[in-house]
């Protein structure tokens, strides 16, 4: 079923499927809810399923105040969350989401039950300073969407079929959202986020991101698995493998009605 909801900054497109313990599915940095449907569809069997479009993305309104750092998606996250009133899901967040994901939990550690970062960004403070500056300054640019493809299309992997999507969903995005979303993975700072959220978590990553600037670099604590023969969008090149994680993390959670162990 698709719906919208009304948010501060304005309307926010919303995906749900299936009843039972809820999940809910978070997408990339100019992505669109839909790279979830596969996953979505197979969960949807016994799980109640929730995605949604980020503001600026896919379906949903540009954000009325234009603020797309992380802590403005994770008001968007709250909303959701709020107005469905879903009880204390999985967050299963891909990619730029992750930060969203794991700001919200940290103001509101109640309300959520678990997270799982599938592919999340690396640590940025590890990338040149005049990398992220040509990057952002691209984006900027006339040829603004033109240099977040490229990007793109250099990290989604060997399938054809994926990379087109994932390119054509790019289009979508407003150009301001796409400047936002990068600026704010440029500036981040992953370890306060991650200190600040001391329930269940997981990490999924793609070969690709498996290198020194990880984030399970900085917490060796955090369980981790890495997903092969996928790019970055691991749920559209595996999606029958990223269900099964997502199951195998969220049982516990489900078997005893709180919060699943990290080591799930």
């Amino acid at each position: 079923m698709s719906t919208s909801i009304a948010t501060a900054q304005g309307r926010l497109a919303v995906h749900q499927s299936g009843t039972g313990p809820s999940i809910l599915l978070l997408h990339a940095d100019s992505g669109r809810a839909s790279q979830w449907d596969e996953v979505a569809a197979r969960l949807a069997r016994d799980h109640r399923v929730v995605s949604f479009d980020f503001r600026g993305s896919g379906d949903s309104a540009p954000a009325r105040n234009e603020d797309y750092s992380y802590a403005g998606r994770a008001e968007d996250i709250g909303a959701v969350i709020d107005q469905l009133d879903l009880d204390r899901p999985v967050i299963v967040a891909h990619s730029g989401s992750g930060p969203a994901a794991l700001q919200y939990a940290k103001r509101h550690p109640d309300r959520v039950g678990a997270i799982l970062l599938a592919d999340p960004p690396s640590d940025p403070r590890q990338m040149p300073a005049e990398v992220k500056r040509k990057f952002l300054d691209d984006l900027a640019g006339p040829d603004g969407l033109d240099a977040q493809k490229a990007f793109y299309k250099g990290i989604a992997g060997g399938d054809p079929q994926v990379r087109e999507r994932v390119l054509k969903d790019t289009e979508s995005a407003d150009a301001k959202a796409r400047q936002g979303f990068a600026r704010a993975m440029a500036e981040w700072n992953p370890e306060p986020d991650l200190d600040g959220w001391n329930g269940p978590l997981m990490i999924l990553a793609s070969r690709g991101n498996d290198t020194p600037a990880a984030l399970y670099r900085l917490r060796p604590d955090i369980a981790h698995r890495v997903v092969e023969n996928t790019g970055h969008w691991l749920h559209l090149d595996r999606p029958e493998a990223i269900e099964a994680a997502i199951r195998d993390f969220a049982a516990p959670l489900e078997a005893e009605g709180e919060p699943a162990t990290a080591d799930a």
